[in-house]
């Protein structure tokens, strides 16, 4: 199969990636050191602005955007999957078990081996993805109030005025919206 992934130099895009096999790890505060680590890490060999994350047990949703002439948003979750595992690893984190295939060709068990991306289009696309990454720990119930989700850009963008502290509002994407597996 061919993935079809977006060419949009400068671009915001939209990304979702998963643990291996929906593994619930990341909001221990071992796996939030090392992701911390590894994003800062790659932003240092491949800038970044990061728009908004929200941190989940199983999987984490980023907003970002690339700097004007670089399209390639791979590099950038690739390296920040790969930075996490060594440091999470070498942490003494532990990772999921793998066929006999994905361990001989040096995959780990800590990711999937892939990630949803999509581009935004616009600036009412960007509000639709920035509402539904905020909204998730509401939606996946971890919690009552978005505001009580400790792990999320939220409580950055309610200090600017974009929320209120008791915003929770129900997100649905519109069914144009496309998503497409990238490496």
């Amino acid at each position: 199969m061919r993935y079809v992934r977006s060419d949009v130099a400068g671009g915001t895009f939209f990304f979702t990636v998963v643990t291996n096999k929906r593994r619930a790890f990341l909001t221990d505060s071992r796996a939030r050191a090392a992701l911390h680590r590894a994003f800062n890490d790659v932003r240092t060999l491949h800038p970044f602005v990061l728009e908004a994350v929200v941190v989940l047990p199983d999987h984490f949703h980023i907003l970002m955007t690339l700097p004007s002439g670089d399209p390639n948003f791979s590099v950038r979750i690739g390296g920040i999957k790969r930075r996490f595992t060594d440091l999470f690893l070498a942490g003494g984190g532990r990772e999921g078990p793998v066929s006999q295939g994905r361990a001989n060709s040096g995959y780990r068990g800590i990711w999937q081996p892939r990630f949803w991306e999509h581009t935004i289009s616009d600036a009412r696309d960007f509000k639709l993805h920035l509402d539904y990454l905020h909204f998730n720990p509401l939606k996946h119930e971890l919690v009552q109030q978005v505001i009580d989700w400790p792990w999320s850009s939220f409580h950055r963008y309610l200090a600017q005025g974009e929320y209120e502290s008791n915003w929770a509002g129900h997100i649905t994407l519109p069914h144009d919206v496309e998503y497409y597996w990238a490496d």
